[in-house]
């Protein structure tokens, strides 16, 4: 039986192999996409900050820069301090010959607009020497780094936060740019005398770093070490123990926002991949379904004669197995040298957060695992695929599905005649061949399929309805939701709304379209299954560009509109973090937020209730749409971690309606200071969108995705298109053989074209309308946008998509003679 099935898979393989490319090629896209993702997503997981300054110290001792909450972690972006006195209990630690604490903090000369402050001892740590001069031993000495241009004996007005001096430059170093004082003078102006960044130790000659990483250890466990977090705010998911860093991981106590933005980008590798899943399962089923409808005939004639349904079942799953096992390693192995082009984008995008992420030789064979799973996704896609046509009972006198249908007998209303009212005549014989054609037809599917698309587009518009009243990640959450489900709807569908496509359009094609028109009209009503599988791919495609892009777009108009009218007030930028519980899980979500000088006349978030002249120690504003979210108000109390891990409940004393401009929450400045990694920094003007920043990398990530995405789904459109154009051939040779003209059949081909990509787009647009009107309304309080380029190369392309899916594969067909 095995041998029977294959043989008989190996046969239909290769005299179907015209149907099979298009599926193949949509396939290999797949396969293509997915490793490049997988590849991307293994390589971020493996990423780490790179050691620079620290890349001469066998270890470092520094802070947790993790908090936790019920089993939840998240990245601090601002430092957690070590206390200084742990500077001489590592002094005395065997095999140490060294401790050198390190601070960073903002100087400002006048010739640099900004650059870091140092102590010249942790130049060691680099290590970093002298090119010229000696090293700083007064208060007012500094020692310059040689690639500032700064001369020696130089005298620069410095000035930290508020002081301003006058620094001798006695000496010119190696590394980047960097102005490096005395020990003490750092301590002072970095403005934490109590406590320092981190602390590199460098070993004794012939002592290796884990033997001292293994002292250390027991040194710091032994004294009972902690961070400089008092103990009153330190959160209770936080044991605030000291690390011991080595190798590769003595970056971390380098970069905060490595570890944040690589968190980042394996969330939306991880939506990206998944939402390759989705699309790749919706066109592969909807590919495959239409390859196998057109052997309907050739399926149910060997269920007739004896095959049962799982044996004709087993064998289109080996044959589409075999077609999509070469697809999907072409493309797992197209997608490596793609990936290693591309990835050096992305590695010179993230260097600036100080994110590595270097390819590993080992990690190129990943595409492989997703090639198989390409592969299973095409199989299960073969299982609702192959259920109409095997399903039926056996019948001896049954005439095999895709049979010709006898011509009826003429009767008074000939369908050739009325064809040939206006416009050229058609032959009799096409005439009556398109007469039957155009002759009532059985509905185009089950019932059930029809109630169970009308029940998921009610779904999807009910979430839409709930996003336009959910605040923030719910409405989000709701809207993308809404989208998949009225496309899975619509997808289900397809036939009927191929049927009322036709129905509403059959009389102007008549009308207007000659014979061609008529033809069109007439096909369109006998093929609906096969224009309905077209419609749905537009609709996928038009669907998922305009949600991604409309989204982002509104997003950033309606931020950059508050960051306009909020004015241009300088405040200090951070981060703050929120425990919640997410359907039983605990999360802990990272919010933009802003410190600011309460009784600037300048500054206008849009204060809807309270007053910002509150806002002092113990005392916050909160966004409108953040405290919807917290159910608070006014007077009520919010627990908050900054972004050192501290953890403080503040009363709420105003709320206001910008906080895409200026963040979920606003703080008086001084008090937001003292969380930030450096209080001495110059304030930032408010003039874009806080909640938006620092999302570069991301954002151009995703638009890259949304690029790739949208290119596979184009090229479902044309797949599904040329895999019906392929079914139609003998259609086309008969009616061009019984005397319908190339111009006619042209003409019927392009109004059918032209009629799938006008009904697939506007139903793609409102579909994606839909769910967008909801979360534009409830996230950001006004319409969706999207650029009328974007939009133009969205209706471009799926209407040059649909041309050639539909036009190029009838070339060959109309090319036969008569």
């Amino acid at each position: 039986m095995k041998e029977s099935l294959a043989l008989l898979a190996r046969a239909s393989g290769r005299y179907h192999r015209r149907s099979w490319r298009a599926v193949s090629l949509a396939l290999a896209a797949t396969s293509l996409l997915l490793g490049c993702f997988a590849l991307a997503a293994l390589t971020t997981a493996l990423g780490h900050p790179e050691p620079e300054r620290y890349a001469g110290a066998e270890v470092v001792v520094a802070a947790d820069q993790h908090t936790r909450h019920r089993g939840a972690t998240a990245p601090l972006t601002e430092r957690v301090r070590v206390p200084r006195t742990v500077v001489d209990l590592l002094e005395s630690v065997p095999g140490v010959a060294r401790a050198v604490a390190d601070e960073e903090f903002t100087v400002r000369t006048d010739t640099v607009a900004q650059l870091p402050g140092r102590p010249w001892p942790a130049a060691a740590l680099a290590p970093w020497g002298l090119v010229a001069g000696r090293e700083p031993v007064a208060a007012d000495e500094v020692v310059a780094s040689a690639g500032l241009g700064v001369p020696l004996g130089a005298e620069l007005d410095v000035r930290v936060g508020q002081d301003t001096s006058v620094r001798r430059v006695v000496g010119l170093a190696e590394g980047p740019a960097a102005l490096w004082f005395t020990a003490p003078e750092a301590a002072a102006l970095a403005g934490h005398p109590d406590s320092v960044d981190a602390i590199g130790l460098l070993a004794e000659p012939g002592v290796g770093a884990g033997a001292v990483r293994t002292a250390v250890r027991q040194a710091l466990d032994a004294a009972g070490a902690v961070d400089a977090r008092p103990q009153e705010v330190r959160p209770a998911g936080d044991s605030g123990t000291l690390r011991a860093l080595t190798g590769d991981g003595r970056g971390a106590a380098e970069s905060l926002t490595a570890q944040p933005v690589r968190t980042g980008l394996l969330a939306l590798f991880g939506a990206i991949g998944g939402s390759v899943l989705l699309i790749a399962g919706l066109v592969l089923a909807t590919l495959v379904a239409r390859a196998l409808r057109q052997r309907a005939g050739e399926l149910a004639l060997l269920h007739a004669v004896g095959a049962t349904a799982g044996q004709l079942r087993g064998a289109v799953a080996r044959e589409v197995a075999v077609v999509a096992a070469r697809a999907a390693l072409l493309g797992a192995v197209a997608s490596v040298p793609l990936f290693v082009v591309l990835w050096p984008l992305v590695t010179a995008e993230a260097a600036p957060y100080g994110l590595a992420l270097p390819v590993l030789p080992w990690t190129l064979p990943a595409p492989l695992i997703t090639a198989g799973l390409t592969v299973a996704t095409a199989v299960l896609a073969t299982l609702p695929a192959t259920g109409g046509a095997t399903g039926a009972p056996r019948s001896r006198t049954a005439r095999p599905a895709g049979a010709p249908r006898p011509i009826p007998a003429a009767t008074g209303r000939q369908a050739g005649p009325r064809l040939g009212e206006a416009g050229p005549a058609v032959p009799a014989p096409a005439a009556r061949l398109v007469g039957s054609a155009a002759s009532p037809v059985p509905p185009p599917g089950p019932g059930g399929r029809k109630a169970g698309g009308l029940v998921l587009l009610g779904t999807g518009l009910m979430s839409a309805a709930g996003g336009a009243v959910l605040p923030g990640e719910g409405a989000a959450a709701a809207a993308g939701a809404a989208v998949v489900v009225m496309v899975i709807g619509c997808a289900l569908l397809g036939p009927w709304i191929a049927a009322w496509m036709v129905a509403v359009t059959g009389g102007a094609l008549r009308r207007f379209g000659g014979v061609g028109g008529r033809l069109a009209a007439a096909q369109g009503r006998a093929g609906a299954p096969r224009l309905g599988a077209a419609v749905v791919s537009i609709v996928l495609v038009t669907a998922f560009a305009v949600v991604q892009l409309a989204a982002g777009a509104t997003a950033q108009r309606a931020g950059e509109q508050q960051a306009r009218a909020t004015s241009p007030a300088e405040g200090i930028h951070s981060t703050v973090l929120v425990a919640r519980s997410e359907l039983g899980e605990a999360v802990l979500d990272r919010l933009p937020v802003l410190g600011v000088t309460p009784g600037d006349p300048a500054f206008d978030p849009g204060v809807r209730d309270g007053d910002l002249a509150g806002l002092g120690t113990g005392t916050v504003a909160v966004g409108a749409d953040r405290a919807r979210t917290l159910g608070a108000g006014v007077g009520d109390t919010v627990t908050l971690r900054y972004g050192d891990g501290v953890e403080e409940s503040l009363r709420i004393v105003a709320l206001y309606t910008r906080s895409l401009a200026v963040g979920d929450f606003l703080f008086d400045r001084a008090q937001l200071a003292a969380h930030v990694a450096d209080p001495a920094a110059p304030a930032a003007a408010v003039r874009t969108p806080v909640a938006l920043e620092g999302a570069a990398l991301e954002s151009g990530l995703s638009a890259t995705a949304v690029a790739g995405l949208c290119a596979l789904a184009l090229l479902a459109v044309f797949s599904t298109l040329a895999v019906s154009a392929v079914g139609r051939r003998p259609e086309l040779e008969l009616l061009h053989r019984l005397g319908a003209g190339r111009g006619q059949l042209w003409t019927m081909l392009v109004l059918e074209a032209a009629l799938v990509a006008l009904t697939g787009t506007l139903l793609g647009v409102a579909v994606a309308a839909v769910p967008l009107l909801g979360f534009s309304w409830a996230v950001l309080h006004t319409l969706p946008w999207l650029p009328p380029l974007q939009a133009a190369l969205i209706g471009t392309a799926v209407l040059l998509t649909t041309a050639a899916g539909a036009l190029l594969p009838a070339r060959r067909a109309l090319r036969v003679r008569r």
